[in-house]
């Protein structure tokens, strides 16, 4: 249990040497600080601890809809866009030389004449890479939590969610990073394997989510889209082309085979619970919050549809299964190779 602890001790000092550790670990405390600077008043909602006022009917302090607002902020915008990109991004630029640095002639002789066997020696190697994510979406969403229920007394502990979903987000990311570093030595060869990977994967699901509105979104509320002119218009319920459909199918099929990094994230506003989100911001998005419009009823069954349309085992357990074939081979490299 000492060696144990000492490797991931080693792991986590190794980490906190690291300058963009820092860099990442401030920029977030930052976003974190705007997020705690938003208010809800009389009028609406105020940023800047005061400093901009923007006057709303639906933000005003003490309403439901002011409460999940707040929420959705951190659900679709900051771990969607900030935590799932930003910092995985900055964290795998930290963290995808572990393995070739301990790998190098010299660095890993000692570890290995420990009484540690090999398997249990690189699992915590692997899992001290992930504390890089885990430390920092922890730290945030404390801070998240301590906002949220100061400001409008909603100690929401399901914000937690976001450490365990980001860090398995990583993870995805990261045992690529893994298995080429392992197998090459070479930490360029990781990053290029892991942002091709990365970028396969997101293709991916936004070509999935770009047929599912075209096949079924769409023609379920009637609208129609003028692709050359851009102007979209609205009518009644037309039928879904079988062409479409099957291209949705082929996509999804395709992509059940990738990790869900994005879809990972997205399900963070079903795990994420609010008493009074669902039955009032379902569909709704953030310009429709700030102009003050709500949707009409037939959009916002076609917008909650599309949102829960994947399983948490399409979401969660096929990229479980991703993330356990590289692991698994990048094990085997490990305990197999000759130092």
């Amino acid at each position: 249990m000492r060696a144990a602890l000492a490797i991931l001790w080693d792991s986590f000092r190794l980490l906190r040497a690291r300058r963009l550790f820092w860099v990442a670990l401030g920029i977030s405390m930052l976003v974190a600080l705007l997020y705690a600077s938003i208010g809800f008043n009389d009028k609406g909602m105020s940023v800047g601890f005061g400093w901009k006022q923007i006057d709303n009917e639906i933000l005003k302090a003490g309403k439901p809809e002011a409460a999940a607002f707040y929420t959705m902020l951190f659900t679709d915008i900051i771990a969607r866009f900030w935590l799932a990109w930003f910092a995985v991004a900055l964290a795998l630029l930290s963290t995808a030389n572990i393995f070739p640095e301990f790998l190098a002639e010299g660095s890993i002789g000692l570890s290995v004449s420990k009484p540690v066997g090999r398997i249990r020696l690189f699992l915590l190697k692997y899992l001290g890479g992930l504390l890089f994510v885990a430390m920092q979406v922890g730290l945030f969403t404390l801070i998240v939590f301590l906002s949220l229920g100061l400001r409008l007394g909603e100690w929401n502990f399901t914000l937690f969610w976001a450490v365990p979903v980001v860090t398995f987000v990583f993870s995805l990311v990261y045992v690529v990073a893994v298995w080429i570093g392992v197998w090459s030595k070479s930490t360029l060869a990781a990053l290029l394997a892991a942002g091709v990977v990365w970028g396969i994967s997101l293709l991916g699901q936004w070509t999935e989510s770009f047929l599912y509105k075209s096949a079924y979104l769409i023609p379920e509320v009637g609208m129609k889209v003028d692709y050359q002119t851009g102007e979209v218009t609205s009518g009644e319920k037309v039928e879904a082309s079988p062409g479409m459909i099957t291209a949705h199918r082929t996509a999804k099929s395709f992509a059940s085979f990738l990790p869900k990094t994005r879809d990972c994230t997205l399900y963070l506003k079903r795990l994420i619970r609010f008493p009074e989100r669902d039955s009032l911001l379902s569909g709704v998005t953030f310009d429709m919050l700030l102009t003050g419009q709500m949707p009409d009823p037939t959009m916002t069954g076609a917008m909650r549809r599309m949102e829960d349309r994947h399983s948490a085992w399409y979401v969660f357990g096929t990229s479980a299964a991703f993330e356990l074939v590289f692991l698994s081979l990048a094990g085997w490299i490990f305990v197999r190779r000759d130092y």
